[in-house]
């Protein structure tokens, strides 16, 4: 379907002008989209007259980024490492804080603690040594993508990057991005946790912690192991820096939320819609 000079892309649905390539999604329109219907007298169309994008169709797309499906583009199999990866780390760390409970409680001899906890603390160092070294190179390829990206724009700002071309390359830089994004979000939650948890499981490290220290002597814990295991819970407690920072994010969302609501800002409608997603989002993982 034509309108204007335009035709309808087959892949996103959106209006386009008429050539070999979307300029929405820039994939490839199908050979009777992308040419125009003529009459059966007029001349045939030249391959090379495909109007160059307008003016308004590139600053959108310098304005915004390329809308990519996320579920579509990042599929399961592509975040297979990092969730099993997680999977291993969060039971290993359930069952190293299960056991420090035990202990604390009278329910397991020293030597028989020691000796499981060390086997726990071996493998959870492992893991999570990869785990950092996964997140460090995923941030710094987004850094890369994303300075490429500024350059990209200076060079199309300056014309010696096609309007054709820059989006071109933009929307490849930008399907990279989202695809390396769900990888390193669920790597920072290393206990796939809701994040409207956070705060209970940070208050219980912490009371943990305490009691530690405060049982120690009782349990006749050598004074190097009340340390070992105060630091290995102060690096969980580092670990979920990330996800204290999303609940506080979304918690002051939320307070915001019911301010626009109450002063008349908002309609019951929009604001019901509003509060759902932010409630929603603390029901995930990652």
């Amino acid at each position: 379907m034509a309108v204007l000079g335009r035709v309808v892309c087959p892949h996103c649905g959106k209006l386009t002008i008429k050539g070999r390539f979307c300029m929405n999604c820039g994939k490839e329109l199908e050979a009777q989209v992308s040419q125009p219907q003529v009459q059966a007298r007029a001349p045939p169309q030249q391959p090379t007259s495909s109007p160059a994008p307008s003016g308004e169709q590139v600053s959108a797309a310098v304005e915004q980024p390329a809308q990519l499906e996320t579920s579509k583009e990042v599929q399961p199999e592509e975040l297979a490492e990092e969730r099993k990866l997680i999977e291993q780390l969060s039971k290993l760390y359930s069952w190293q804080l299960r056991l420090v409970d035990l202990f604390m409680e009278g329910e397991a001899t020293f030597d028989a603690f020691s000796e499981i906890y060390a086997d726990y603390e071996s493998r959870i160092t492992t893991l999570n040594q990869k785990r950092l070294e996964m997140i460090n190179r995923f941030e710094e390829r987004i850094k890369e993508l994303t300075q490429r990206l500024d350059n990209l724009k200076l060079r199309h700002e300056v014309s010696e990057v096609t309007d054709r071309e820059y989006i071109r390359q933009k929307i490849e830089i930008d399907r990279e991005i989202s695809k390396l994004r769900p990888k390193l979000t669920i790597l920072q939650n290393p206990i796939e946790i809701k994040i409207g948890e956070i705060p209970k499981f940070r208050s219980d490290l912490l009371e943990r912690m305490e009691r530690v220290k405060k049982q120690a002597k009782e349990l006749n814990v050598p004074e190097g192991w009340v340390d070992r295991i105060v630091n290995n819970l102060n690096v969980l407690l580092n670990a979920i820096g990330e996800l204290v920072k999303q609940y506080e994010r979304i918690k002051a969302e939320m307070v915001k939320l019911d301010l626009r609501y109450k002063v008349g800002e908002l309609k019951h409608d929009e604001y019901m819609t509003q509060r759902q997603r932010l409630e929603r989002q603390l029901e995930l993982t990652f």
